[in-house]
């Protein structure tokens, strides 16, 4: 009966012309304007969510294209207040100058009164180098190296300096394969896995001339690709918790208007050293929307989560409620310490106007609330880190004008 249908629709597209045929052909491009959603969670559970990953997952890889991107995340909030953030990555970020041959160091130090010392550094190519087998990755004085569980991370600028070491509590996570894919010709792929959901931190923080030993919690991750993702991701939301034994990852990706503002969620809750849940079904809202006339965009005060079904392993919802913005960038604007020529004005002006407003946004937040996991209830509560991507900023009035506001 199958093979029966499958020959009378190829006789039909056949046979249709004029308007019919234009809207049949419209619907094929449509539909191959999706993104192959290999990469998100698919409902695994116990042992088959622990398998953990392979050394050369967190490793180096092999890209090619003219968009190839890859970076290996870190950060750490310790007991005394403060924070540390800090990225590697191999392609120069500095905009400004496009033609050095450099890569892209970003550290961050946040004090507990709401200080922020943000760097950007950019040593020079040939300072850089990372291993193929395992996450091992030098970038002039800053490096990242280990393998689960145990990783070393140091990054530095000046009399600021953050020398830490990692112990994951948990397995490593890697959502579907790891890879989605977009639709673009050829270099196709949006890598994201996490080497470290939940790790203990120790090691020392420097801070101008004041140095102190530190002890807190941290998290890892890695991405990578090939596609020219700020074609196709409007923003992203993303944010990590940790509570006691429980620990949450979630993101909430929005696509461009070609692809229909189409929304990709990302979510991970362990509680001790187990993975208990992953999920591509949660409910983000947002509200309590702030205006800044030094931002670039308004950002929302509250953002709530909530997740899982009965029957599920765990289910529950919490609020992260922000109290302070640690760091905002509109992409356009060159920061005073990296070196190069600003965007002319009108050029700006007409890219904020007509095309996108770039702009990143990290903050500090409180979070609150209750999960209920394999039948025991834990409260959550506690300072947590999160941020927003904005590649063009179209679809933040929809979410601004949507439910929870």
């Amino acid at each position: 009966m199958g093979r029966r249908d499958n020959n009378m629709t190829c006789g039909l597209a056949e046979e249709v012309t004029g308007p019919i045929q234009g809207s049949l052909e419209m619907l094929m491009r449509k539909r191959q304007r999706s993104v192959e959603r290999s990469g998100v969670p698919t409902g695994r559970r116990g042992e088959d969510l622990n398998r953990g990953l392979l050394p050369e997952e967190d490793a180096r890889y092999m890209l090619r294209g003219p968009f190839r991107y890859e970076w290996w995340y870190f950060h750490a909030v310790f007991e005394n207040g403060y924070s540390t953030v800090g990225t590697i990555l191999p392609l120069n970020l500095n905009h400004w100058r496009p033609w050095r041959r450099e890569c892209a160091v970003l550290f961050a130090i946040y004090g507990p009164g709401g200080e922020s010392r943000n760097h950007f550094i950019f040593p020079p190519r040939h300072l850089y180098r990372a291993s193929y087998t395992h996450c091992d990755v030098l970038s002039g004085d800053n490096y990242v190296r280990g393998v689960h569980p145990h990783y070393e991370v140091h990054f530095e600028e000046g009399e600021d300096v953050a020398h830490l070491f990692f112990e994951a509590l948990t397995p490593g996570w890697r959502p579907g394969t790891g890879i989605n894919y977009f639709p673009f010709p050829r270099y196709r792929s949006f890598g994201w896995l996490v080497p470290v959901p939940r790790a203990r931190v120790r090691g020392t923080l420097r801070v101008g001339v004041r140095e102190m030993e530190v002890e807190g919690h941290g998290y890892h991750d890695h991405n990578w690709g090939e596609v020219p993702f700020a074609r196709f991701i409007d923003n992203w939301h993303w944010g990590h918790v940790d509570c006691g034994e429980v620990g949450i990852i979630w993101s909430d990706i929005t696509l461009c208007r070609s692809l229909g503002h189409d929304r990709i969620f990302m979510f991970l809750l362990s509680k001790g050293d187990r993975l208990i849940l992953e999920s591509p079904e949660i409910s983000v809202t947002y509200g309590e929307w702030r205006e800044d006339p030094e931002n670039l965009h308004p950002f929302p005060g509250r953002i709530s989560v909530s997740f899982g079904t009965p029957g599920d392993d765990a289910r529950g919802e919490f609020t992260m409620r922000v109290g302070s913005v640690v760091e905002t960038q509109d992409l356009l604007e060159k920061p005073p310490e990296v070196p190069g020529r600003d965007v002319p004005p009108a050029v700006k002006r007409f890219i904020h106007g007509k095309v996108a407003k770039p702009c990143y946004f990290r903050w500090r937040s409180m979070v609150d609330g209750s999960v209920e996991i394999e039948g025991n209830d834990f409260t959550l509560e506690g300072e947590t880190i999160h941020e927003q991507m904005i590649l063009h900023g179209r679809f933040l009035e929809r979410q601004r004008g949507g439910a929870g506001d």
